[in-house]
């Protein structure tokens, strides 16, 4: 969301887009690594053959990802800028950041669909991904939710209504991606995940309401009810509905291991998501106290 902010409204959202990607941009890759880990302990028959399916596109996002890093460094400690300033350097990471969004997309969407890939082949290919009519819908959908929902999560005013509208399209465009990969996978289950998320959109829109909705704990918890939902969309199959969930879950002893994981795992990440929280709360009060244009500043 903040990346397209700092591609096109640079000067008007940079201090909102920054104060929440600058204290958290280095965890990401900590709770990818986690992520990882314990997918391998969840489905440890599926994770390799994917990785071997998505090896160049996998070898690409983490190209993107360290580009994403390194810029974000230089933006925030570069003392030489010279041509090399601040606002080349933050529109970089924002680059960065939405090819390894698209790149995270095309492999969800893949395992969604089962479009491009060929598990006995052991190979994934993107013309096929392509020619598939829901695929890139897909990944345009999702784009344009993002930005439909960033005014909201930044509070940013003067684009809510852009925003309102930019959410109930992106909306559509998902909802036709489902149906044009297959029929199947829409049911009336939809109406909870296409609700929320045009609900939290149309909160913004009011003074009087914008305030649930601006609040990053709340925002985050809708947030994560949507995506929740949405799994039961596909569940209990993957690839095109081809392969069972459950013949790929791990069972025994590891499945107890997991569970012990994720709850330490998901214990760490509330604890940090508090932590973050808290910094960007404080970070919000003194930009409103102590605005840039401000001598005491």
């Amino acid at each position: 969301m903040g990346a397209v902010l700092l591609l096109f409204y640079y000067k008007d959202t940079k201090s909102a887009v920054l104060q929440y990607a600058v204290p958290i941009w280095e965890l990401t890759g900590t709770f990818g690594a986690f992520w990882v880990v314990t997918s391998y302990f969840a489905y440890p028959s599926l994770l390799l053959p994917i990785a071997t399916l998505f090896a160049p596109l996998l070898v690409i996002f983490l190209i993107f990802f360290v580009a994403r890093n390194s810029t974000i460094v230089f933006g925030e400690f570069i003392i030489k800028r010279k041509w090399l300033d601040e606002k080349i350097l933050y529109r970089l990471y924002a680059a960065a950041t939405i090819l390894v969004g698209v790149i995270a997309l095309v492999v969800l969407s893949a395992l969604v669909s089962g479009k491009g890939i060929n598990l006995s082949g052991g190979v994934f290919s993107i013309p096929d991904w392509i020619s598939s009519p829901g695929s890139l819908v897909f990944i345009i959908g999702t784009l344009v939710l993002g930005i439909g929902l960033a005014p909201a999560f930044f509070n940013l005013k003067t684009l809510r209504m852009r925003g309102f509208i930019l959410t109930v399209l992106g909306v559509a465009i998902s909802i036709a991606a489902y149906y044009l990969y297959s029929s199947s996978l829409l049911s009336y289950l939809i109406i909870i995940p296409s609700a929320l998320t045009i609900l939290a959109a149309a909160l913004y829109l009011s003074d009087k309401t914008s305030k649930i909705v601006t609040n990053k704990a709340v925002f985050i918890a809708l947030l994560v009810i949507i995506i929740f939902s949405l799994q039961f969309l596909v569940y209990p199959s993957v690839l095109g509905k081809t392969v069972s969930v459950v013949s790929i879950t791990t069972t025994g002893a590891v499945a107890s291991q997991f569970l012990a994981i994720s709850t330490v795992g998901g214990a760490m990440l509330i604890v940090m998501m508090i932590f973050y929280l808290m910094i960007t709360s404080r970070q919000s009060a003194l930009t409103r106290d102590h605005p840039p244009e401000s001598k005491n500043n």
